[in-house]
C-alpha cells in the first residue's frame, strides 16, 4: 500500500520542488526524502520527470554547474505546470481533509496516538 501512496504523490512532490525553483534529478530525490523527515523516498525520478516533461508541465533546461561541481540536467516548471500544481494541491487537500473527516468519525483517537 505504501508504494501506491508514494506513486500517487510522487508527480505532485516534484511539481511543488519544481514550483520552488530549478532542480537536477537526484537533488529532487534528496529534497525529498529530507524534507518529509525520510517518510518519502523516490530513488528513481526520471520515469516520473520524463511523464510530466511530456504533459509539457515542466521541462528541460540547459545543463550548469551544480552545487557539487558536476554538469548537471537541471528541470523546472512550466506555467501549465504551476497551475497544475496548484489544482492538484487544492485536490489533495480536500480529498485528505474528507479522509481524515471520516476516519475520525469511526475511530476518534487523540492526535499523534496510535491506531493499535
Amino acid at each position: 500500500m505504501e508504494e501506491n501512496l508514494k506513486k500517487a504523490l510522487a508527480e505532485m512532490l516534484v511539481l511543488a520542488l519544481l514550483y520552488e525553483r530549478d532542480h537536477y534529478a537526484l537533488e529532487l530525490s534528496a529534497a525529498i526524502s529530507e524534507r518529509s523527515g525520510g517518510a518519502i523516498t523516490i530513488t528513481f525520478p526520471y520515469a516520473i520527470l520524463y511523464r510530466i516533461i511530456e504533459q509539457q508541465y515542466i521541462q528541460e533546461l540547459p545543463k550548469r554547474i551544480a552545487p557539487d561541481g558536476r554538469r548537471r540536467q537541471y528541470f523546472g516548471i512550466t506555467e501549465d505546470g504551476r497551475a497544475y500544481f496548484r489544482e492538484l494541491w487544492h485536490t489533495y487537500q480536500t480529498f485528505a481533509a474528507g479522509v481524515e473527516r471520516l476516519v475520525d468519525s469511526i475511530l476518534p483517537f487523540e492526535k499523534g496516538e496510535s491506531l493499535q
